[in-house]
């Protein structure tokens, strides 16, 4: 590597000084550059016997007589390459360095750094080079504890594995810490939920109380302000109200009290609602005779809206007898909360009562909008408690078969959308007439409906189930092919009808050979 450095007067040596101004005419004398390590500044070398091959003279020239050496004239210096700087400090894993290992070091750094010998600035840069390596020894030893083997018998590894188990009681601790503050936070979830049950049941028999002391009272009374109509008279206008009044009575003085005790002591709340669960299906009663009681106060709309105006209320009598349909509903809701609730906060104990108390609310809430789906039936001539339990219902796409033509029915005639509903006793067909919406809801028309002790069922390919009449007595055989919306659903239907069928077939067989019958569950158990 060549480099160029500047050369004028001012920079110029004394004997070459000299040489510029011509007085003296003498071989020029080169001297070495060396780099002293202690100023790291570049001095010329004092002994003659160092001073040879730095300076040219042929480099020189003169132009005239006098020649003017003070213009501009370059001078090349051989120098040694740069030296790699000192980046990354070298990994020791055996411990830190000896002073053999010092020793060497330094006097190969020594080496490095010296143009061609350091003799004169030698003890000087040696005592540097042990300086420096002496600080990264001691920046090694630093590193080297978590490079070296861990000794298990050391006492660096005694309070690394101290450390390490304290870590983990603390990280154990926290977990504790969440686990009790989520547990806390069920606690106060679930009390709320209590508390919203109880404050809602006091709002409800204050709506309860409107229709019985308001409108019942109002329309029972014979010396009324508002006459009562024609059409209300005989018994009918106890059509609209239901069994109402016994709901009343039964939540002001029962019920809203056990659940103010429940407050105090939510671990009663599940059994207590378990030991109403009779009392429940009063809504069941209630709901069966709503569509009729929505029809009665339709066509007399104008007069329980004067009772409305006397009694001075906010609501009508519509969103008013629309209350127990929607409190069995909120019942639910609320139980299932408390019940996920209960067991987040770590009540094993309770978990099963109010389990089996969620199960109770829900089968009634099933129930009610089943009698709700029911009573909206229309022109059935028969009487619709005597067909039994209602085990099924809901939409089925249906093609109506009649005679032979029941299998090849597909092609004839274009499927339909029918509501079925499926009893112990029979199953009901109808059409469906307007759509389902957040005020209203559809009305079935009767269709057909086939006896169970008089049916026949058959699988078909493409998730399909045929239904057929074999009452010898019909003029024509009664058939559907029915599919439902998913795979799901039409098992489900296919297993329904199945248990009911076996159980026809057995209660037939219990009645024509009872002795048969007994020991045939004898063998069975």
């Amino acid at each position: 590597n060549r480099r160029r450095g500047f050369s004028g007067r001012k920079w110029l040596p004394q004997p070459l000084r000299k040489l510029s101004q011509g007085k003296v005419d003498k071989p020029s004398i080169e001297r070495s550059l060396i780099k002293k390590g202690s100023d790291k500044n570049l001095k010329l070398s004092e002994k003659p016997n160092e001073q040879e091959d730095e300076l040219n003279p042929s480099n020189l020239t003169q132009s005239g007589s006098q020649v003017d050496y003070e213009a501009e004239e370059e001078v090349t210096l051989e120098l040694p390459p740069p030296m790699k700087p000192l980046n990354e400090p070298v990994v020791i894993t055996n411990g830190p360095p000896t002073y053999k290992d010092l020793k060497d070091n330094s006097s190969n750094l020594s080496n490095t750094l010296s143009f061609k010998k350091m003799e004169g600035n030698a003890p000087a840069d040696l005592s540097e080079i042990e300086q420096i390596v002496k600080e990264k020894t001691e920046q090694h030893e630093v590193k080297s504890k978590f490079l070296k083997p861990l000794d298990v018998n050391s006492d660096n590894s005694k309070d690394l594995e101290a450390s390490l188990s304290n870590n983990d009681e603390t990280s154990d601790r926290n977990d504790k810490n969440t686990d009790q503050s989520d547990m806390e936070t069920a606690q106060k979830k679930r009390i709320c939920a209590l508390s919203e049950l109880v404050t809602t049941e006091e709002i409800y028999i204050q709506d309860l109380a409107e229709i019985v002391n308001g409108y019942m009272a109002e329309v029972s009374n014979p010396n009324g302000d508002i006459p009562l109509p024609e059409d209300l008279k005989g018994g009918k206008e106890r059509m609209v109200f239901g069994n109402i009044e016994i709901i009343y009575e039964w939540h002001r003085d029962y019920f809203y009290k056990a659940l103010q005790k429940c407050l105090k002591t939510p671990s009663e709340l599940g059994p207590m609602i378990k030991r109403y669960e009779r009392k429940l299906h009063m809504y069941i009663v209630y709901c069966q005779n709503k569509p009729v009681s929505e029809h009665i106060v339709t066509e007399h709309m104008a007069y329980f809206e004067q009772i409305r105006q006397k009694l001075k209320h906010r609501l009508d009598l519509s969103d008013l007898l629309i209350k127990p349909v929607q409190r069995i509903t909120k019942y639910e809701l609320l139980l299932k909360e408390i019940t996920k609730q209960t067991e987040r906060a770590g009540f094993a104990d309770e978990v099963q009562s109010m389990q089996e108390a969620y199960y109770v609310m829900k089968i009634v809430c099933k129930a009610v909008n089943d009698m709700m789906d029911v009573r909206r039936l229309q022109k059935f001539e028969g009487k619709i408690t005597a067909q039994g339990k209602l085990l099924l219902h809901g939409p089925l796409i249906c093609i109506e078969a009649n005679n032979n033509a029941d299998r090849t029915a597909s092609v004839v005639q274009k499927p339909r959308e029918l509501q079925v509903f499926l009893f112990e006793q029979s199953v009901i067909f109808s059409d469906i007439v307007g759509k389902r919406t957040q005020f209203t809801s559809p009305t079935y028309v009767y269709r057909a409906h086939i006896q169970v002790n008089k049916m026949l069922l058959e699988e078909l390919p493409n998730n399909r189930f045929l239904i057929k009449s074999t009452d010898p007595h019909r003029s024509e055989v009664v058939s559907f092919i029915c599919s439902a919306q998913t795979v799901e659903q039409n098992q489900e239907w296919l297993e329904t009808i199945r248990n009911i069928l076996k159980s026809q077939h057995d209660f037939l067989i219990a009645i024509q050979s009872p002795i048969a019958y007994q020991k045939e569950l004898t063998k069975e158990s």
